[in-house]
């Protein structure tokens, strides 16, 4: 009787734990709903009765989807939170952050795969459909090779869909991989979009569902040839955003799509006027692919015009920055193949745990005293000594530790001692330019100055004026050779100074735009680009006659990519390379080489000028 009390504690114990889970998954259903509905004010009022860790999380989504801009590049997941419902909302909100600012990015596609495990492993639907919405959601974003996979998602949420927003997301997902012909055997017509039509009719127009489905059977009605009826899905598409930026995209895409309908209809410039429009509403977060459409379409509609090399222009910036996206996007399929696997592998493990704990179940209830009475003291035994193990193992890693940080701060060390020599030598330089070559350059002016009928020969005052255009060179040679990149500054923040001290002359209004940029390079490295880019600044402002100058600096994995860019008079390259004036952009290449990277240089007399650099980091 003992025996069979005690094995029916162990089990009330289990079964409190699993409805205390479902009592939560009550409360966080109703939220979800209102999330996949874009009803993010209604969201926010239904979590003002979650407790304080939940709530907390479930706020922070509802803020990315609706892209609240000050969690841009700040969030990480937090594996402190104690409630695991809370850690899917945290994992979502990560997840659809780095979706937003790092579409190439395959972290997204991992979050959102973990939240699916967890919810089929609690038997969550509400949880487990917006997982699935999520994930492909990643997939519409940037399509993966892996299409089977994507099917059997598209296939799930058919089976578990159970309300009108579940077949709106479940339709609108397989209308985009139908018109990007993914699946060929799936079959898009009018009868088709009747039924969408009717599904529709369940939402007010002022429904947020409303713009993606109107700018997305545009795109069906430009295939067929419809270009009428496309123009003015797209453009009513545009009419119902108004402030949303989550739809923000909506009208990007539409505008694009209005100007390629133009092309088609022979009307460049109206094209060209669409465009124009849709590069207000560009991805500032993602501008590398924004930037790319951009262009892209820019190249062609001013071809058609007959303006071939701005075109041509447009279309060389295209293909340098689709390089950096082809980049991403073949990384982002190996790592989600790699995150399929893992996934695979934990769903297995869950199926074998399942078992054994059902097994485990019969088990107790069967059990006797004595054989529980000696697994308690086989399970004590077994922790102390994997608590002993563990301990052995901390100590010797400490100990490595120890010895890691030893080398890395010698290693530390001998950089800054290179680093500052480099700028000793420099502030060396400087000196003896300005206080000895400068003075004696100095005294020669005052010896000029003395010299009697200096303004009636002509010759003399010629070499006084030169004297002046030389003694202000070295001025500046010197007052340039100080401003070094400083080891506790870093390349970022030394080029933001940079640019802050020569706008504070009003002579040119000098930006500066980072993406990505993590942890600091090697001081040498970030010395010689500092150099690059003040070498290139340098010469904007004594050749270009600009007034605008926009430097960007950006970092994909083990790639620098640095774009200068001004609205000056621009140059002949071919022309320069023959005359002195070009040696400095000669030198430069040659220094972008020695690091093993890329140097191209667009100009375009009246246009302006992009300098694009690509180092490996």
């Amino acid at each position: 009787m003992k025996k069979l009390g005690f094995s029916i504690f162990l089990l009330s114990i289990s079964i409190t734990a699993q409805s205390d889970m479902n009592s939560r998954q009550s409360e966080l259903s109703n939220f979800l709903i209102q999330l996949k509905n874009f009803n993010y004010h209604d969201s926010n009022i239904i979590a003002e009765n979650f407790d304080y860790e939940l709530q907390k999380e479930a706020v922070l989504l509802v803020d990315v989807l609706s892209e609240v801009e000050e969690y841009r590049f700040k969030l990480n997941i937090n594996n402190n939170l104690k409630n695991p419902l809370a850690l899917c909302l945290n994992k979502l909100a990560v997840g659809y952050n780095n979706l937003f600012i790092k579409p190439y990015d395959s972290q997204s596609y991992k979050f959102f795969n973990e939240v699916y495990v967890f919810a089929k492993e609690n038997n969550f639907l509400e949880l487990e459909k917006f997982a699935l919405i999520s994930i492909l959601e990643v997939y519409s974003f940037e399509l993966l090779q892996t299409n089977e996979e994507m099917l059997l998602y598209l296939e799930r949420l058919n089976n578990i869909k159970n309300d009108n927003a579940d077949e709106y997301h479940y339709k609108m997902n397989l209308l985009h991989f139908s018109l990007r012909d993914i699946f060929l055997d799936i079959k898009v017509d009018n009868i088709f979009f009747e039924k969408f039509d009717r599904l529709m009719s369940n939402f007010s127009i002022s429904h947020k569902f409303w713009p993606n489905y109107l700018s997305s059977k545009a795109v069906y009605l430009e295939t067929k040839k419809q270009y009428v009826k496309a123009e003015e899905n797209y453009l009513k598409a545009i009419e119902l955003i108004n402030h949303e930026k989550f739809l923000r995209y909506i009208k990007f895409r539409s505008f694009i799509r209005l100007a390629e309908i133009k092309k088609k209809l022979i009307k460049p410039r109206l094209a060209i006027q669409y465009i124009d429009s849709a590069s207000i509403y560009k991805n500032q977060t993602d501008s590398v692919r924004s930037n790319y459409y951009l262009n892209y379409y820019y190249s062609s509609a001013y071809a058609m015009l007959g303006n071939y090399k701005l075109g041509y222009n447009k279309f060389r910036k295209a293909d340098s920055l689709k390089t950096f996206i082809d980049y991403e996007r073949n990384a982002k399929e190996i790592s989600a193949l790699n995150v399929k696997y893992q996934t695979a592998e934990k769903e297995k493990q869950i199926l074998e745990e399942k078992q054994k704990a059902q097994i485990t179940r019969n088990w107790l209830i069967a059990a006797t005293i004595a054989l529980i009475f000696g697994a308690g003291i086989a399970i004590l035994f077994q922790k102390n000594t994997t608590k002993k193990r563990k301990l052995a193992e901390q100590e010797t890693l400490l100990k490595q530790e120890r010895v890691d940080n030893l080398l890395k701060e010698q290693e530390l060390v001998s950089i800054d001692a290179m680093i500052e020599g480099q700028e000793k030598e420099r502030q060396r330089v400087a000196n003896e330019l300005h206080d000895d070559l400068g003075s004696l350059m100095a005294t020669i002016k005052l010896h000029f100055s003395n010299v009697k009928g200096k303004d009636k020969d002509p010759a003399l005052k010629q070499a006084q004026s030169l004297l002046e255009e030389a003694y202000q060179k070295v001025r500046g040679i010197a007052h340039s050779k100080n401003s070094g990149v400083m080891s506790s500054q870093g390349l970022l923040p030394a080029v933001k100074k940079m640019a802050q001290v020569i706008s504070e002359t009003n002579a040119l209004e000098v930006s500066v735009e980072d993406f990505g940029m993590g942890e600091r390079m090697e001081n040498s490295l970030e010395l010689s680009l500092f150099r690059t880019i003040q070498e290139l600044v340098a010469n904007t402002i004594k050749h270009a006659e600009a007034t605008k100058l926009n430097i960007q600096i950006s970092q994909y994995d083990d790639n620098l990519n640095i774009i200068i860019e001004d609205n000056g008079k621009g140059f002949d390259r071919t022309k320069l390379d023959k005359s002195k004036t070009g040696m400095g952009l000669t030198n430069i290449e040659k220094r972008i080489e020695h690091l093993e990277g890329n140097f191209t240089i667009d100009s375009v007399l009246g246009k302006g000028t992009s300098i694009i650099i690509d180092i490996p980091v």
